[in-house]
């Protein structure tokens, strides 16, 4: 029997009467730390084949360096170069080779002026083969070679790596190695299954959390303090955005247009009118939020033509959002969840686009085994997104929820108690808001990054309602 869904009246403590956060115990990622993930990149069993792995950076593709060197590429391209038992190397442009200094541990810095921004001196640079052939130097070389992608081989005819690695990057290791000898490898760290960044420690998952806090709370803050007659910019002061780097825009949209655009940032000159779509939400490495919806008060508020969007759309949208979270146990196959979604809503008639959900690390999406018949199981480690946004396009109706959480086996929430027992104590404080305020059946080993976690606000104008089961 299908569960009912009912509005409810609620007092949200966990963004009225926020638990607070203590900075001082979020814990730092040591050279030992970034040394320790290296070593496990050797230990996989599918990075066996290789002799050198080459780990390619960018301003917009940053996490795959970072992750072993908390060395973000800027202004400026990067080469991680890593060959089994040796130091570890890194080839840094002009601003670059300041900035590596923050890497917290012993690392060679070599500099290629040619990452720079153009313009800058590139007179003091060896050539790129010339560093290349300097380390490059087993005559039965395998080179494992990680951008942002990796490629399903039955969508190319191309012969050799398929890559989104620049390509002059690509044909100077053919250069040298010869076009056997490159592979694509970025399934070492992005792989739904075994890649190593889709298993987060107790340190990764606090950082995230922290992220999650305060994106949550800003969030709300914004929902709540909307006004009619504020611009989209205007209204994105309140989220009080801080120094830390985001890994997405922020997203503040009024009305029809700019809110179903999806990835639109705030612009200067739409002003929210009661009766509108909004959509409010952001970003920071590891952890994102978004809510969409309806500014209004009550249901009778809405026009006739658009009397159908609680019960045919927030309403059925909601119970499948409250079933992906009660599926969040580990060996839980990810394609059960799509197949659930599916069950409860028409992908065509609902608009679901992209995958009901994801992965996320310190990038916004790292990968989604969220898709038909995917065996990946759930893990202790995964980091995800609930995100899939339904709309309907004449009249234009939208509802989203979309917030972080991470599956924990008793040993990894240990961690973060013995780490960070504030952070553990606001994530059982989400977790029984999930359970006893919204009778959502959370698993055990579900831990909510957010403080909305699964909150629907039907009513974007009142953010006192939720949704709930009964």
């Amino acid at each position: 029997m299908e569960r009912k869904v009912i509005e409810k009246k609620v007092n949200l403590s966990l963004c009225e009467n926020p638990l607070p956060v203590d900075y001082s115990e979020i814990p730092e990622i040591t050279g030992e730390d970034y040394l320790g993930r290296i070593r496990k990149l050797w230990d996989m069993p599918q990075s066996r084949q290789y002799t050198t792995i080459i780990i390619y950076g960018d301003r917009e593709h940053f996490s795959n360096i970072c992750y072993f060197t908390d060395y973000d590429p800027r202004f400026e391209e990067a080469l991680l170069i890593l060959k089994r038992n040796e130091p570890p190397r890194i080839l840094v442009g002009n601003e670059g080779i300041g900035y590596a200094e923050k890497i917290p541990y012993e690392i060679e810095k070599v500099l290629y002026q040619p990452f720079g921004l153009m313009g800058q001196s590139t007179a003091e640079s060896p050539s790129l083969e010339h560093i290349f052939r300097s380390y490059l130097t087993d005559p039965e070389e395998k080179i494992g070679l990680i951008g942002w992608k990796y490629y399903k081989p039955e969508l190319y005819s191309l012969r050799g790596c398929v890559s989104d690695v620049p390509s002059y990057i690509v044909e100077t290791l053919v250069l040298i190695a010869g076009r056997g000898a490159v592979f694509n490898a970025t399934d070492l760290l992005m792989d739904c299954d075994y890649g190593l960044r889709h298993f987060a420690s107790a340190k990764e998952i606090i950082q995230f959390e922290v992220q999650g806090t305060n994106i949550s709370r800003n969030v709300y803050r914004t929902i709540k303090n909307l006004k009619e007659g504020m611009g989209e910019i205007e209204a994105s002061s309140l989220f009080r955005l801080g120094g830390e780097p985001l890994c997405t825009h922020p997203n503040l949209n009024f009305g029809d247009e700019h809110v179903s655009l999806g990835l639109n940032s705030p612009q200067y000159g739409p002003r929210l009118k009661y009766g509108m779509p909004v959509g409010v939400g952001y970003g920071m490495r590891g952890s994102n939020v978004h809510k969409a919806g309806m500014y209004i008060r009550n249901a009778e508020d809405l026009p006739e033509e658009k009397s159908h969007y609680l019960e045919e759309m927030a309403k059925p949208y909601f119970l499948s959002i409250a079933s992906w979270y009660e599926m969040l146990r580990i060996g839980t196959c990810f394609g059960a969840i799509y197949e659930m979604v599916e069950n409860h809503l028409d992908f065509k008639k609902f608009n679901i686009v992209l995958n009901p959900g994801h992965l996320i690390h310190t990038d916004e999406w790292t990968h989604s085994p969220f898709e038909k018949g995917n065996k990946t199981k759930l893990h202790s480690g995964h980091v995800l997104q609930c995100d899939y946004t339904v709309s309907f396009k004449s009249p234009y109706l939208v509802c989203h929820i979309e917030d972080s959480l991470a599956i924990g086996n008793e040993a990894l929430q240990k961690s973060i108690r013995e780490l960070a027992p504030h952070c553990y104590e606001r994530i059982m404080a989400r977790k029984a808001f999930v359970k006893e305020v919204l009778n959502i059946q959370l698993p055990q080993e579900a831990l909510p990054l957010s403080d909305l976690p699964a909150i629907c606000f039907p009513y974007m104008a009142d953010v006192s309602v939720v949704l709930a089961l009964e």
